[in-house]
């Protein structure tokens, strides 16, 4: 089957993701202006002094369409003409979609005016002789897509206009209503963009919500894991997540259907998620995903790359006689800056805070 994506090729990459610059303010208040300017000296820098020929921002650099309706210009236009400033300095950017700017997909992106290329679900670089599949990761977050598919449920349960009273406009003469009729279409993009970006309670999720939360991620909590952690290496969020529940009274196995939930277990909630998002559950799905693409593709990659989880991480494995390897690209969160440098189909890690020196 022929790869439907086009194949970047360029030897010298840096991948960032997790971005998230419109929420700085609340995260980082005092200092937030100060982060600003240290990712637009990144971008600078990315042109000027990395030696990379290609930026791959692997999704969710700012919420598309903004949280609170606003324009997304001029807020963030210093950024965009950072980027176009890069994209003249002859650097390519590409812009793989992720969950926080799902309101991008389907935009053109031959429109000279606009600086980068747009991908969705993911982007295959060629550098070196190494092929790397790029993909935000948000596709394969159950809980996400669980959550998704609730908030527009509720929609089918309430009274939306039709399309034939939106003709009333055109057929009767006096409006007898002040309400607006808008079409139900109007309500399900917005319903979906909202919790695509986990937003529509401002990350107070309902009780129902929180119960079909906790029967997806505790599966999480019945399996070591084993496959995919180094020699060693503790799995400190379940450790956590268990101790949780034994102060509570609770089992791992009263947490698998949502209507049998205790309501005590609902104060297990974060600590349970931090389970379902630490590294290492996300190195099988990685792994998962990467045997599916060859499987499709033809053994066409070697390395997969995804964010989403706000964690930088590396697993190396062998299968089938070939070396294969996960990377995550961490995030810009609070007082992180990570970031991955592509040299030649080697990939190197950048674990950092904002304040630290660019290498």
């Amino acid at each position: 089957m022929p790869l439907t994506s086009d194949l970047l090729k360029a030897q010298s990459v840096i991948v960032v993701s997790d971005v998230h610059v419109d929420e700085w303010p609340g995260e980082i208040p005092e200092q937030h202006q100060d982060k600003r300017q240290a990712f637009l000296e990144f971008i600078r820098w990315v042109g000027e002094a990395s030696g990379a020929h290609h930026l791959v921002i692997n999704g969710d650099l700012v919420d598309i369409p903004q949280k609170d309706d606003r324009p997304l210009l001029p807020p963030f236009l210093d950024i965009f003409r950072a980027l176009v400033d890069l994209y003249r300095a002859g650097i390519g950017i590409s812009y793989v979609i992720g969950n926080h700017d799902a309101g991008i997909l389907g935009f053109s992106s031959d429109i000279r005016e606009i600086p980068f290329t747009i991908n969705y679900p993911y982007l295959v670089l060629k550098s070196g002789d190494a092929r790397l599949l790029i993909e935000h990761g948000h596709l394969l977050d159950a809980w996400l897509w669980a959550y998704v598919e609730h908030r527009l449920g509720l929609l089918s349960s309430t009274t939306q206009p039709t399309p034939q009273d939106a003709m009333r406009q055109f057929i009767e003469p006096e409006p007898d209503s002040t309400a607006v009729d808008l079409p139900p279409v109007h309500a399900m993009a917005n319903e979906l963009f909202s919790s695509l970006q986990w937003e529509p309670n401002a990350l107070q999720f309902t009780e129902a919500e929180m119960r079909l939360a906790l029967s997806l991620m505790a599966l999480d909590l019945f399996d070591d894991f084993e496959d995919v952690r180094a020699d060693g290496e503790a799995f400190a969020e379940k450790d956590n997540a268990l101790s949780r529940l034994e102060e509570l009274g609770l089992t791992p196995e009263q947490l698998c259907v949502p209507a049998e939930i205790p309501q005590h277990a609902l104060q297990a909630f974060r600590t349970i998620g931090n389970v379902y998002y630490a590294k290492i559950p996300w190195r099988r799905a990685a792994r998962y995903r990467l045997r599916q693409f060859n499987n499709q593709f033809g053994n066409l990659v070697s390395t997969i790359v995804l964010g989403h989880i706000h964690k930088l991480d590396h697993m190396r494995w062998d299968e089938d006689g070939q070396q294969k390897d996960y990377y995550n690209t961490g995030s810009w969160k609070n007082e992180q800056a990570d970031f991955l440098h592509i040299e030649n189909g080697q990939v190197t890690r950048y674990q950092r805070l904002w304040t630290d020196p660019l290498p």
